[in-house]
């Protein structure tokens, strides 16, 4: 019996399939970098978000009680004891003040003058120490 061996023919591929492997590879990992930035950059939004909700929360209170009949300035320190805790760098003032919109943590610009009563909240958004962010609320007097 004679057998019939045929010589094996191999395949001229010379590597390509390695090298769409390795494209492929860089394309996939490209994409999952770029959702690991938007799930980062999410994450940073949600913060911003969580602590401007917070800030809204105290300024509502705070403009409650003053409308309910005044606040003392126990309640008031209480009330900025809590703001102060609850974000990071928080301090809050509320005073009168005929420019509610201007001033900054340090030097708060109540001028004790006007027609507004102001409920100006600073906190530390991004994270340095330093209160940078501002929310300030008026209240017509």
């Amino acid at each position: 019996m004679e057998s019939s061996k045929r010589p094996i023919r191999r395949a001229h591929c010379g590597g390509a399939t390695l090298v769409e492997a390795l494209a492929a590879l860089a394309i996939l990992s490209f994409c999952l970098a770029g959702i690991a930035a938007t799930q980062f950059r999410s994450l940073a939004y949600l913060r911003e978000t969580s602590l401007e909700s917070r800030a809204l929360l105290h300024a509502a209170d705070m403009a409650e009680r003053l409308q309910g009949g005044g606040q003392d300035a126990a309640g008031l320190s209480r009330w900025q004891a809590e703001f102060a805790d609850a974000l990071p760098a928080g301090k809050a003032e509320v005073c009168i003040d005929s420019t509610p919109r201007d001033g900054t943590a340090p030097a708060t610009a109540c001028d004790g003058n006007g027609d507004f009563l102001a409920i100006k909240l600073w906190w530390d958004e991004n994270q340095d120490g330093e209160p940078e962010r501002r929310l300030v609320t008026a209240l017509r007097l």
